[in-house]
């Protein structure tokens, strides 16, 4: 009769295992891909373009929630409904310096940047979020 033992046994481990952990707060370093503020805004343009270090980290940090061009499509949008950069009306009520504080600051469900980045590397990604307007 050892079988009642060990299926009790089974059944508690795959219980255990399904049992939801609680969420915690995402933060920046979550998914670290190594390019950094430093790295990004040091290297020089590649192929002549001007927001290459921009780019690059945008794409490290930024994409996974609001999408390669900004559209708020990246992988975890569905969980965090960030907001679609490239909006017109949201590029019209938001000037330069509220943009680099939601950065550096964080907003809503967004968390802060400003401890990783320079001030170099938040202009230039307010910059190339200027380019997206449509």
């Amino acid at each position: 009769m050892q079988r009642r033992p060990l299926a009790a046994l089974g059944l508690a481990l795959g219980l255990a295992a399904c049992h939801p952990r609680p969420a915690r707060e995402w933060r920046p370093e979550d998914h670290d891909s190594g390019v950094t503020a430093t790295s990004a805004t040091t290297a020089g343009p590649v192929n002549d373009d001007p927001l290459a270090g921009a780019r690059a980290l945008f794409t490290a940090q930024c994409a996974s929630c609001h999408g390669p061009q900004g559209h708020g499509d990246g992988p975890m949008a569905a969980m965090f409904r960030p907001a679609d950069l490239s909006d017109g009306t949201l590029q019209s009520t938001r000037t330069d310096e509220m943009l680099s504080i939601a950065i550096t600051s964080g907003r809503g469900r967004m968390p802060a940047f400003g401890a990783n980045l320079r001030p170099e590397a938040v202009s230039s990604l307010v910059r190339l979020i200027r380019t997206w307007r449509r």
